[in-house]
């Protein structure tokens, strides 16, 4: 199994039961309203950032889709509740489920159907900060909502700007603090607009570790947030590059599941092994270890799993 494969799933959460026929597009799109009339301020560009961000405790898309270049595209569905609630699942009509990854306050997981050994990874995230297979992903799968736009700025992690970086867009740079470690973020905003255009992490050897592009944006003024259609993600360090086009978005709408949308798929993907990534003994993608990793915990309603050899399912090919 290709290794950026590993990376995308650790990132992403689909849905293969698509609804996209319960928000139907809009034939006149409503124009975005102008945030700045002159080159923005520091604090001006705060406020409009943040606030078309904290207008937004949780978000649906319908009628996406995903694609890997190379790869046919393929249906998706994100759901989101801030600060950690996400979702991503994707699929065929004809194939089912293909892709589930989840994230909820305690743990994130990812399961591929057409994986070697189709597990179901996971992994708490707190444990997941300090364990070995954070070399396999070194941005934690969360910030996929910050990359959809979803940006709160921080002014005293703000170090330099703003400055003109282009026809339509300014830039900052800001210090972005999270479990995983510290890293610097390059952030343009269109200059008119207040739209998040781009979205670069380096760490601190200054290596870029994840980048977000988002085009399209859609004004959707009844909630008076700006929202990008196309968002272009992007890992270079780990060969990952994939594109996001969203149909349409669903703002502060409940959950057709609830809450529980944001559970490990305990019933739905109770037949597969559950593997534990931040267990000390597990052997991440490239690293080698004597000693051999302990069987995962199970769930009580599936069967004794079947032992691994080193866990070939979760090891790059080549």
């Amino acid at each position: 199994m290709n290794f950026r494969w590993l990376v995308l799933l650790l990132i992403l959460s689909t849905n293969s039961g698509c609804h996209w026929n319960r928000w139907f597009r809009r034939n006149v799109v409503e124009p975005s309203p102008v945030a700045f009339t002159a080159m923005p301020t520091r604090e001006e560009i705060v406020q409009a950032v943040n606030a078309n961000s904290s207008r937004i405790t949780s978000l649906q898309t319908q009628g996406a889709t995903v694609s890997i270049p190379g790869v046919p595209s393929i249906g998706a569905d994100i759901a989101l509740e801030r600060p950690r609630n996400f979702r991503f699942r994707a699929g065929t009509n004809l194939l089912g489920s293909e892709l589930d990854l989840g994230s909820n306050n305690d743990l994130f997981w990812f399961w591929a159907q057409r994986a070697p050994q189709p597990h179901v990874f996971y992994a708490r995230h707190d444990q997941f900060a300090s364990s070995r297979a954070k070399q396999m992903l070194p941005v934690e799968p969360s910030w996929l909502i910050e990359a959809l736009g979803l940006v709160e700025l921080d002014p005293a992690a703000i170090l330099e700007g703003p400055v003109t970086a282009g026809d339509d867009r300014v830039q900052l740079k800001t210090l972005v603090n999270s479990t995983s470690g510290q890293f610097t973020r390059l952030l343009h905003v269109h200059q008119k607009y207040g739209w998040i255009l781009e979205q670069h992490l380096y760490d601190a050897a200054g290596q870029m570790i994840a980048s977000a592009r988002g085009s399209q944006h859609e004004y959707y003024a009844l909630d008076g947030v700006s929202l990008p259609r196309k968002i272009d993600i992007s890992a270079p360090q780990s060969q990952l590059q994939f594109q996001l086009i969203v149909d349409r978005y669903a703002i502060n709408q409940p959950f057709a599941d609830g809450k529980s949308l944001f559970d490990l798929p305990r019933t739905h993907l109770q037949s597969y092994q559950f593997i534990d990534i931040a267990d000390p003994t597990f052997v991440p993608p490239g690293v080698t270890s004597a000693g051999s990793a302990s069987p995962p915990p199970r769930l009580s309603a599936q069967p004794e799993p079947t032992p691994l050899a080193r866990y070939r399912g979760f090891t790059q090919t080549r």
